[in-house]
């Protein structure tokens, strides 16, 4: 650097910087430093020890029904999609429920038949074992979704599990208060029911899906739509909901979703968690909640072209 850019308070300083003596790492911070490395490799280990892979469990003697049939048989949730009027429509396995009825058929080495249930045949079908597992979005009590009932609960994805409301502009609902005795609408199975019943009060109104639960409330059904956020600010971008808004205030999920079985099978349960987990450590479970939000963007896109949920 030329001295003429130099300033001159920098230059007095030089000498005095030169005649200071070198510092020499000391021992201690060595030492230190060699212990914090090895306290970090114990917690790495031990927690490669607590993720057990599902492979290496035993799913137990639940699950030999399913073995002896040679395929796992998996109760769903099931409904139509967007199609035009008048044309005949079939019920389609929810792609959630189906994307994880498989990734636990994969686990077991067996294939996977889906069933698709109404509400008030689930409890039956898997009590008389005309399925091996129930898979039906998020548990409605508290005990079923922390894992207490025969089943487990999926733990609610980080990326994925915020939700957000939507409601008309000008409607006196600005907070979560405000939201009490107020009308929801919302899928079946929805993640985000619990707090909003038992912490805000709300009157839900369930659907089949996510896309009629927004048929409905764009036809003024309810006085809220309950969604996922990557969905709302999506739908929040479109022309026809430049008359709506989000609330501004936080709406957390406290479980993805819930598997259920027929008994509390010791075996059994510590497989499906192991398998759970593992499920959603290997990121399937955010990469299967992108996808659903994909999808519901194409539906609700169905419905703008004048396509009708049956």
């Amino acid at each position: 650097m030329p001295d003429a850019l130099v300033p001159a308070w920098l230059g007095e300083l030089r000498p005095l910087r030169e005649t200071l003596p070198a510092r020499r790492p000391g021992f201690w911070p060595g030492v230190a430093l060699l212990l914090l490395a090895v306290l970090l490799a114990g917690l790495a280990v031990a927690g490669r020890e607590e993720a057990v892979h599902p492979e290496r469990l035993s799913p137990g003697p639940y699950f030999e029904q399913a073995r002896a049939r040679g395929r796992l048989i998996v109760g769903v949730r099931a409904y139509p999609r967007p199609a035009l009027p008048g044309l005949p429509v079939a019920a389609e396995p929810d792609p959630f429920d189906a994307a994880l009825a498989r990734a636990l058929g994969d686990y077991l080495g067996l294939p996977v038949e889906t069933l698709g249930l109404s509400p008030e045949r689930r409890e039956a079908a898997l009590r008389e074992g005309r399925v091996d597992l129930l898979v039906a979005g998020a548990a409605a009590s508290g005990a079923a979704a922390s894992g207490a009932a025969a089943g487990k609960a999926i733990p609610a994805s980080k990326r994925q599990g915020e939700g957000a409301l939507v409601v008309l502009r000008g409607l006196d609902i600005h907070t979560g208060d405000d939201l009490r005795g107020r009308s929801l609408c919302l899928a079946e199975g929805s993640p985000y029911r619990r707090p909003l019943a038992e912490r805000h009060g709300a009157r839900l109104r369930e659907y089949p899906s996510p896309v009629h639960a927004v048929a409905a409330f764009m036809a003024g059904e309810c006085q809220a739509l309950v969604e996922a956020r990557s969905l709302v600010d999506w739908l929040l971008l479109q022309p026809d909901w430049r008359f709506y808004r989000r609330l501004p205030f936080e709406l957390q999920a406290p479980a993805a979703g819930h598997v259920r079985l027929a008994d509390a099978e010791p075996q059994a349960q510590a497989w499906l968690a192991a398998a759970l987990d593992d499920w959603q450590r290997r990121g399937a479970l955010d990469a299967v909640l992108a996808q659903r939000t994909g999808e519901l963007a194409f539906d609700v896109l169905k419905l703008e072209q004048g396509l009708i949920c049956h």
